[in-house]
């Protein structure tokens, strides 16, 4: 893991890249990769890389980046891991290709040097890179399927620019930086800035799953897919899968995501999730070294994670820590954790608590159990939404009866607890617009209440939300994919990789520690796809039933998920009442105009 940047001149009379601005965007993602740095450009200066280096699989400075093969062809800067890199080493050297170091970094430039882009389906990890060819004068940038790490690219009028977080483009590169309104719009309709759109108005993230090959000279096209995980979903619907291949399945993905030359610790929580991962990785043999953030607040009630995972963690013989927050802390730690998030979100703070307590523990590296609630159905989504559209074929969803309903509840909030509940009626009629609803932070129609009319306008038109969600269920819909495979791929390629893989990726790297996600895995959601679309999906129980030594406490605990008391804590810094997340969205939108 590590933090990349670089530019291309691709025009054939652009002049060559200011190389102090990619030695810049290094300094700024310095806390991506605090192990050591490298810059490289090309000889007649229109190319030039840089990186951040997290030194995880062949710590030795032959592991360093940007990296050259031994042909001189290929360069590359890399940010991630391929979890599959010593099986790929093999096949290459049987082919003939001779391999200089140890890393996962020389076997990545040979798979595409040897296979091309269908080098990309055989690599099994979470990856961005920026790869140059010598020979063909072609800059090649990627993303894996998921989007577990993130690019960010910026285009000027004859060069192109990268980097692995947004903030740093933002300050750096000499392109339009104004606000977008759909970012604006987007935040405060979903609680972070949704893809491929960011904070500033001339940079966007890379599509997950997509390469792009630029030439020198020519014009330059669009990335197109290789792998979307909407396509994994779609898969044919299949029986349900048996125990043992549930477990074998999940164990495979485990025992690859503990590929490291360092130790790998592993956040555990009082959830299913992150028991089984660490019950899966003892059965590897590895060395287990846990950890648990818990906080005072929580002390004696069901949100307090650390008895449980102390627990769990003793059945396991894990090497455990637990560390309780306070909430004066918050103070201390709030100005920090500001100045970490690359764009607004109004998540994060879980994941940069536990990676902060981690590299305090000596750890580079941590396994987390994100991804499992959108796998095995655990988010309430998976129930509500269904009641929700069920619910909407018999109600008033149009004319004047439906419209005076709605009406009435936003005149007499009071009626019910909830300020999306007037948003019921007309979001039921579909399941786009129900998914909304779920996750949404504010509903369309009450955006004007924090925006201005013109932003709002301007944003949902650029957004396009309801045919953007429609697109990522249409694969499924072709193959007749049944509404919780819809509500799961939903819940994956927004929810989960708008706003937790993203948080997860920056606030694990403000402490230089690599958060990797096994339920996040292609090869994982290849085998499990057809099984999730079936008449019975995997649930929490048979992935509970995966795992021995997990406590029956834990077994059957009621979800609560990875929580902590923003709420309370907002409360005291502000000096007001608690407003909720809609409270901690606003504060973090005037933080981020005070940054602008």
């Amino acid at each position: 893991m590590c933090g990349i940047a670089g530019a291309f001149s691709y025009f054939r009379n652009a002049a060559p890249v200011d190389g102090n601005i990619i030695a810049r965007l290094n300094d700024l993602q310095k806390h991506r990769g605090p192990d050591g740095e490298g810059l490289w450009s090309s000889d007649d200066g229109k190319v030039v890389l840089g990186h951040r280096r997290l030194a995880i699989i062949d710590t030795a400075p032959s592991g360093a980046q940007p990296m050259t093969d031994a042909s001189g062809r290929w360069v590359i800067t890399f940010n991630g891991e391929i979890y599959n890199y010593a099986a790929l080493r093999s096949e290459l050297e049987q082919l003939g290709c001779i391999l200089r170091t140890r890393s996962d970094t020389e076997v990545l430039i040979q798979v595409i040097a040897t296979w091309g882009e269908q080098g990309l389906l055989k690599l099994r990890g979470m990856f961005a890179f920026a790869l140059w060819d010598n020979l063909e004068r072609e800059l090649w940038l990627a993303r894996d399927p998921y989007g577990i790490k993130p690019l960010y690219v910026a285009q000027g009028a004859d060069t192109i620019w990268f980097a692995s977080q947004a903030r740093p483009l933002s300050v750096s590169v000499p392109i339009r930086t104004t606000r977008s309104a759909a970012a604006l719009v987007g935040f405060y309709l979903w609680g972070h800035v949704p893809e491929p759109f960011s904070w500033w108005e001339g940079i966007r993230m890379f599509p997950a799953g997509h390469v792009q090959r630029i030439k020198a000279g020519a014009s330059i096209g669009k990335p197109h897919g290789y792998k979307l995980i909407e396509d994994a979903y779609a898969q044919q619907p299949s029986r349900a899968l048996l125990p043992g291949e549930l477990h074998d399945l999940l164990f495979d993905v485990v025992r690859h995501h503990l590929v490291s030359d360092i130790p790998v610790g592993i956040f555990l929580s009082a959830g299913i999730d992150s028991n089984v991962i660490a019950a899966l990785a003892a059965e590897t043999g590895a060395r287990l070294r846990t950890i648990t953030v818990a906080f005072d607040e929580y002390l004696g009630t069901s949100n307090d994670e650390g008895p449980l995972a102390e627990a769990a963690a003793k059945a396991l013989g894990s090497d455990h820590v637990t560390v309780r927050v306070k909430r004066d802390e918050f103070d201390t730690l709030l100005d920090d954790f500001m100045a970490a998030m690359d764009q607004p979100s109004i998540d994060g703070l879980n994941t940069y608590l536990v990676s902060r307590v981690a590299a305090q523990q000596g750890l580079k590296v941590a396994l987390s159990g994100l991804g499992g609630d959108e796998l095995f159905g655990g988010y309430p989504s998976f129930w509500q939404i269904p009641m929700l559209l069920r619910m909407g074929r018999l109600m008033p969803n149009g004319g004047p009866v439906g419209r005076g309903m709605q009406n009435l509840l936003r005149v007499f909030p009071a009626m019910g607890s909830s300020p999306k509940l007037a948003g019921f009626i007309s979001h039921s009629g579909s399941l786009e617009r129900a998914y909304l609803l779920r996750r949404a932070l504010y509903l369309e129609g009450e955006l004007e209440t924090v925006l201005d009319q013109t932003w709002v306008s301007a944003g949902l038109e650029e957004l396009d939300t309801a045919a953007m969600l429609r697109q990522t269920i249409k694969p499924l819909l072709a193959t007749g994919g049944s509404l919780h495979a819809q509500i799961s791929a939903l819940e994956s390629c927004w929810y989960m990789r708008n706003q937790l893989l993203r948080d997860t990726d920056w606030a694990g790297m403000a402490h230089g520690v690599e958060v990797r996600v096994p339920f996040v895995s292609q090869h994982l959601i290849d085998g499990l796809g057809p099984a999730i679309s079936s008449s019975r999906p995997p649930s929490k129980s048979d992935l509970a039933s995966c795992a021995t030594g997990i406590p029956s406490e834990i077994r059957l605990r009621s979800k609560t998920g990875f929580t902590t008391p923003v709420r309370s804590w907002i409360a005291k810094v502000r000096g007001s009442e608690p407003r909720g997340l809609r409270g901690w969205a606003a504060r973090i939108h005037r933080r981020f105009r005070l940054i602008d």
